[in-house]
């Protein structure tokens, strides 16, 4: 199991009849609607030439049309983590998360933690959203102020391997977090994990 960290989800503003390849799609007649994208699909000859662009030209003319959601923010940038790396980034990032049995646990790190479970930050490490500029700011502080990474061996429990985290993963998605903030910063859209 994974969590995926990436832009709010936004309903498409622009649709493509095309072959599916990409380059196809960009260059294909933007619609407004997917019915009108639709209709295009419906309207087109049996018989056709390669679509502009198109990455396989010899057999794009066997290939149906589809309606594709052409606008250009539909694909926002993605940072996918196991989710034992999960609880260790909302961690870092500073929320209270789940570890890795479901079990809630406090944000801060530190024995003797007497807040009861009702005023402690609710369990977001493991499903959320947020803001570009508050995630950019955590995002941030995680990067000042974890050291480096020093990785962890994976390890054996009788026939069953665990993966370990090699040196500075953690450096490398808190980087790639950093650019997922700034993307959605720049578009006015909220970072959502889950």
């Amino acid at each position: 199991m994974s969590v995926t960290f990436t832009a709010d989800y936004r309903p498409a503003s622009a649709f493509a009849a095309s072959c599916g390849c990409w380059p196809a799609t960009e260059l294909a007649v933007r619609h407004r609607t997917y019915e009108q994208a639709l209709a295009e699909v419906l309207d087109a000859p049996a018989e056709r030439d390669a679509l502009p662009g198109c990455e396989m030209p010899d057999i794009c003319p066997q290939y149906p049309l589809y309606v594709h959601d052409a606008d250009p923010e539909a694909y926002a940038p993605e940072v996918n983590v196991s989710v034992r790396n999960a609880v260790r980034l909302a961690h870092l990032l500073g929320f209270g998360a789940l570890d890795p049995a479901g079990t809630a646990v406090a944000s801060a790190p530190g024995a003797g933690d007497t807040t009861s479970a009702a005023d402690r930050e609710p369990a977001t490490g493991d499903a959320g959203q947020m803001p570009a500029e508050q995630f950019l700011g955590r995002v941030l502080a995680a990067l000042a102020l974890t050291p480096e990474d020093a990785g962890v061996d994976g390890y054996f429990r009788g026939r069953w391997y665990t993966g370990g985290r090699r040196a500075g993963y953690l450096q490398q998605r808190l980087l790639e977090l950093h650019a997922l903030a700034l993307w959605c910063a720049a578009r006015g859209r909220d970072v959502a994990w889950g």
